[in-house]
Formats: structure tokens, C-alpha cells, sequence
């Protein structure tokens, strides 16, 4: 059904002899891939090579040809499918205004086949150009997007790498919370209060404010040498009253 529908609408951006509206392409774009970098990518592929076939479809020159065109001042045209006047009635059908720069661009060319027949191609194809450059337009910002969100979602060393930030890199000096309840004899409820006051070296496992608290063992010593309590009795005797 996906298929069938791409179809569809493919066949109404050829069969259509004005430019449609670029909001209309733009719609279509959003509703069929919901802004997927992937499904953008895969109606890219397919349009760049429907692009490439129709741009063939009259005969290829190749590099080799304009290499001969240089040396002989002009193009074979037998490697064209189509004739001078068969080219000017088919742009004859857009109905171009002379004084478009199209319309320029094709009396410039008026007299030269191979240069017409690029015109014509232009023409043929002009809707089917517009989406494929609203999809690299799409897609390039997908992928900014992508790469932005890489940037953001970038864990912080501190938080995720706990022996590289630690005074230490020996394993037993980490302690969890039931370690410090035990080794200070307070509560967890009175561990937690500290530590949201501030007032116990501790950390994080993650930067949510819920995140579980760890201790490093040599910090703890450190804190009650600094508040120069010597022993565990020493440091109950702060809380009583």
C-alpha cells in the first residue's frame, strides 16, 4: 500500500507541467516518514535513481562524448534520441515565459540540441528535482539533529566513572550507605538529611536528585579528622542535646 502510494504521488509530480506547491511536497514528506532519518534516506535513494534513469531516457553523452564535442566543435547527435524539432515541441508544451530566466535560458539554446535537451530534462523533471532537494534538505537537518542529541545525552566522567575521580582506585574504599549507618551508628533517614545539607563527603551513582549516595572510605576519615573527632563516641556526642 506504501509502495502504491509512492507511486502515485512519483507519477504526480512527472505528469504535472507547473511546479507544485513546495508545501504540498513538504506535507507529503512529513505524513510518509514522520521525520525518520532512515525512511527519508530510503526516498532519497529512490529518487536520485529515478532521477538519474529519467535523465537518460533520451540517450547518455558520456565524458568521452564531450571530450569529442571540444575536438569537433560539435555533439554527434546520433547518441541523442530525439531530433531538434522533436525537443522544442515537447518544451513547447510547458509553455514557458520567454522572459523567465527559463525562458532565457531556452532561447540561448534554441539552435543546440544537446544543450535544448538539458533544458528539457529540467522541465520533464522539475518537481521530481524539488522533492529531491527537499529531502537532503530534511535528511541534513535529521542528521544535526542526531548529532546534537549525541552531544546532550554525553554521560559526565564524574558521574558515570567512579575510580577515576576517586581519591583512590582500590575498591574496598568505596562504602555504601549501610556501611556509614553501621560504622557512624546513625540512621539512614539522619545520613540523608546530612548529605542534602552537605555536611558528609558523599556522591551520586547518577545526577538525578534520587540517585543512590556512595562513600569513599579515606573521605569519610578525612572528614572526621578534619572535624577532629577521633572516635565513633566522639561523633555521637554532636547530636545529643
Amino acid at each position: 500500500m506504501r509502495i502504491a502510494a509512492y507511486e502515485n504521488f512519483i507519477t504526480k509530480l512527472l505528469m504535472n507541467n507547473k511546479c507544485m506547491d513546495i508545501n504540498e511536497i513538504d506535507k507529503y514528506i512529513l505524513r510518509t516518514t514522520s521525520n525518520n532519518y532512515n525512511l527519508v534516506k530510503k526516498q532519497l535513494d529512490r529518487t536520485n535513481k529515478l532521477l538519474e534513469e529519467r535523465y537518460e531516457r533520451y540517450g547518455c553523452l558520456t565524458e568521452e562524448d564531450n571530450v569529442e564535442a571540444l575536438k569537433k566543435g560539435y555533439y554527434d547527435l546520433g547518441k541523442i534520441g530525439l531530433t531538434l524539432e522533436e525537443i522544442r515541441k515537447k518544451i513547447a508544451k510547458f509553455q514557458i515565459d520567454k522572459e523567465s530566466p527559463m525562458g532565457i535560458q531556452i532561447e540561448k539554446d534554441w539552435n543546440f540540441a544537446t544543450f535544448l535537451l538539458q533544458d528539457l530534462l529540467q522541465l520533464e523533471n522539475m518537481n521530481l528535482i524539488t522533492y529531491s532537494r527537499l529531502l537532503e534538505e530534511r535528511l541534513s537537518e535529521l542528521s544535526k539533529n542526531k548529532t546534537n542529541k549525541k552531544t546532550y545525552n554525553k554521560p559526565n566522567n564524574k558521574e558515570t566513572t567512579i575510580k577515576t575521580n576517586s581519591p583512590t582506585t582500590n575498591s574496598s574504599d568505596i562504602m555504601t550507605i549501610d556501611e556509614i549507618c553501621a560504622l557512624l551508628h546513625l540512621s539512614k533517614s539522619k545520613i540523608y538529611h546530612m548529605a542534602c545539607a552537605h555536611e558528609i563527603p558523599h556522591h551520586k551513582l547518577n545526577p538525578s536528585k534520587k540517585g543512590r549516595l556512595y562513600f569513599f572510605r579515606s573521605e569519610i576519615e578525612e572528614w572526621l579528622r578534619n572535624k577532629r573527632i577521633r572516635t565513633v563516641d566522639e561523633f555521637l556526642l554532636q547530636f545529643e542535646n
